[in-house]
């Protein structure tokens, strides 16, 4: 049995209805078109016709692992409300699920965070630097360097038997789990560098 990984707010293209308002594109009768860019390098477009105020059309082009392109069109509904010191701010109403919010996440329809399943990368980064940090949090009380690859220090000097031997047993755990974090990390990002790849061959 294997069990599927979220994919991160890095994997998709995120469309912000604030951005796109501050540029002032969300005129009734308007239409838009929106990029992602990478290096310098168009790697991804959706167009827009703002049909109300109250009302967006969003249409694209999308594909999956080499299949043929399908056409997207759809309308989504745009939600205002009031800000503290005057005038009004604008939200997406998730596709999916009529959630509130002020980001779209671009698969092969655009939906909210929690309709894709993904969770934000700053997220997976910082749980995974928790055994890291709590590794450095013992390290720093028995007066040795951060850092997991580090070498180890002497026994502070007063410092019972059984204390240095607890707080060197707690260092062994978060370096072994801080290894481990590390280990997933590489394979998601190989993972993701493989799908690159895949897709890159799909289109020679």
């Amino acid at each position: 049995m294997t069990t599927r990984t979220k994919r991160s707010t890095d994997d998709l293209h995120a469309l912000d209805i604030r951005k796109i308002a501050r540029a002032g594109l969300l005129k009734p009768g308007g239409t838009f078109t929106w990029q992602w860019t990478r290096r310098g390098a168009v790697v991804a477009s959706i167009g827009g016709i703002v049909d109300t105020a109250n009302a967006v059309t969003l249409h694209y082009r999308t594909r999956r692992h080499g299949d043929d392109w399908q056409d997207k069109r759809y309308q989504v509904i745009v939600d205002w409300t009031a800000c503290n010191y005057g005038g009004k701010r604008p939200w997406w109403l998730c596709p999916c699920c009529g959630k509130r919010v002020a980001v779209l996440w671009g698969g092969s329809t655009y939906a909210c965070r929690h309709c894709q399943q993904i969770n934000y990368e700053s997220t997976r980064t910082a749980e995974s630097s928790k055994p890291f940090e709590r590794a450095d949090k013992v390290r720093r009380r028995l007066g040795w360097c951060a850092g997991v690859a580090n070498p180890a220090g002497d026994k502070p000097k007063g410092m019972h038997w059984k204390t240095y031997g607890r707080l060197l047993s707690k260092i062994n755990s978060h370096s072994i789990a801080a290894m481990q974090s590390t280990d997933d990390l590489v394979d998601r990002l190989t993972g993701r560098l493989r799908g690159i790849e895949g897709r890159l061959n799909a289109t020679r």
